[in-house]
């Protein structure tokens, strides 16, 4: 075989590894197609439940406003209204007891982790609408159409944007 030969084919293999350990990574859920109209309830691998924004807004909403902080961009004070993350779990009746944390996943590829602790204790926010206006998809140059907001965190850097799947560990 020629060494260039063995070359493409050592490459191709190397993509192909590379891809599948990505896609480990990453989670299933977050190449969907079209994804972000819904967001994935997981536990142990499994979906355990579903949560759209109709089911998002048959609860009793929040407006608030808190800033954007990032490292590159001033600050940025800006309104958002949402739902509680918690009222999300609790009204599917899912059990968090002898769970840990939850991995909040975005299409992106971006993930953060909250603590079941800081969950009992924070208002931590699946955001919808931004300075009254619905979160743009990713498509559509925007964070959402869902958005994961924690106001007070100090420079934003654990808010996910594009929120697809919600694994309970």
């Amino acid at each position: 075989m020629k060494k260039s030969t063995k070359i493409v084919t050592l490459s191709i293999i190397a993509l192909f590894i590379a891809t599948v350990c990505l896609w480990f990574l990453t989670g299933s859920n977050i190449n969907r197609e079209g994804g972000g109209e819904i967001i994935v309830i997981t536990e142990n691998g499994e979906t355990v439940a579903e949560v759209n924004l109709e089911y998002i807004r048959s609860f009793d909403s929040e407006t608030f406003e808190t800033v954007i902080r990032s490292s590159i961009n001033k600050p940025e004070e800006v309104e958002y209204t949402g739902v509680l993350l918690k009222s999300l779990i609790e009204g599917k009746e899912i059990s968090l007891d002898d769970k840990t944390r939850l991995i909040v996943k975005g299409l992106d590829g971006y993930m953060t982790a909250i603590s079941i602790e800081e969950f009992e204790k924070k208002d931590i926010y699946i955001a919808y609408e931004m300075n009254k206006k619905p979160i743009k998809p990713r498509e559509q140059n925007g964070y959402g159409p869902f958005q994961l907001v924690i106001p007070g965190d100090p420079f934003s850097q654990r808010w996910c944007k594009f929120v697809c799947e919600v694994e309970i560990k």
